[in-house]
């Protein structure tokens, strides 16, 4: 429901930090480990190229582009299944990327799947949007994490996607339980997702918020393309279902703090700028804030800012 990544700096940075590690993961494998990693993956890229050459010039683009295949790539793959059955992606995930704090996939770059997360900056379940993902740090203690990575397309199923960027989601430890093994029709990385839904109660718009009972301002999605199969699956209409009373607030607010009105109480002293009216009632963050708010496509939805 939402894109990811939500800041759009960091998305680069994080591909490569990803590709690097995994690379130098493989480097550090034997030479028979490397060449049948690489006829596993030229069977799916159509590669004919000679290993052994691409070794000698040490081009690894072969991996870094499978490893970065973008989400209609990874899409176009799992129409041949029984060629993304080899294990080596997914017994680096268990082992190496998610197997803790102190364990790494690269022990150069310290990367796993804390550094992933911390790179993306994602700290609200991209899936829902109404669940915060937390990695807790605290000196003296192990550091842990509250979020889930999920496998778009479940590795028990498409083992050779396992370390493929644009297939690892953070994600909530709800979702991630609801989700398990179901393929979703859009995927968080898909760049027209958040233009795939529009979350509003299913009345007219310009109704008297007054006349409208909280209980009777049920949200829904109006998904198209693949959300409809999210939004059915990840059962989000009905979880939503508890957040009524925030629809109904901002829609009455709305309605009663035009931004005529805003300018007036800003004039009045009643509130120091229309930033910071927004922020108050609306939850519009200011440019210095730096929390990730839940429920921000249910506010942009409504409130259009």
């Amino acid at each position: 429901m939402i894109n990811i990544p939500f800041e759009k700096d960091r998305l680069e940075p994080a591909k490569k930090a990803h590709a690097v590690a995994v690379v130098n993961y493989v480097k550090s494998k034997a030479d028979v480990y490397q060449r049948e990693l690489y006829d596993n993956i030229s069977k799916i890229t159509q590669d004919d190229s000679d290993f052994q050459e691409l070794k000698q010039k040490e081009d690894w683009n072969w991996l870094t582009d499978f490893i970065l295949a973008d989400v209609p790539t990874l899409k176009s793959w799992i129409a041949d299944k029984a060629l993304l059955q080899f294990e080596e992606f997914k017994t680096i995930y268990s082992s190496k990327f998610c197997n803790g704090a102190a364990v790494y996939v690269d022990k150069r770059t310290k990367y796993n799947a804390y550094v992933f997360c911390k790179n993306l900056g994602i700290t609200v379940c991209p899936y829902c949007d109404e669940e915060y993902l937390d990695i807790l740090e605290k000196g003296g203690e192990r550091t842990i994490r509250t979020l889930e990575i999920d496998h778009f397309y479940p590795k028990s199923e498409y083992p050779a996607l396992a370390m493929c960027f644009f297939n690892l989601v953070p994600s909530g430890q709800n979702c991630n339980g609801i989700k398990l093994k179901e393929l979703l029709g859009m995927n968080p990385y898909d760049t027209d997702i958040e233009s795939c839904t529009h979350l509003y109660p299913d009345f007219p718009i310009g109704m008297n918020m007054d006349n409208v009972a909280v209980s009777d301002c049920s949200i829904q999605f109006h998904p198209t393309k693949g959300m409809v199969q999210n939004v059915e699956k990840l059962r989000l209409e009905e979880r939503y279902a508890r957040h009524k009373g925030i629809a109904h607030k901002y829609i009455r607010n709305l309605q009663f703090y035009s931004d005529e009105k805003i300018d007036e109480l800003v004039t009045m002293g009643i509130f120091s700028s229309r930033e910071t009216a927004y922020r108050d009632l609306f939850d519009v963050p200011l440019p210095e804030d730096t929390d990730h708010k839940l429920l921000t496509k249910l506010r942009r939805d409504i409130v259009g800012k």
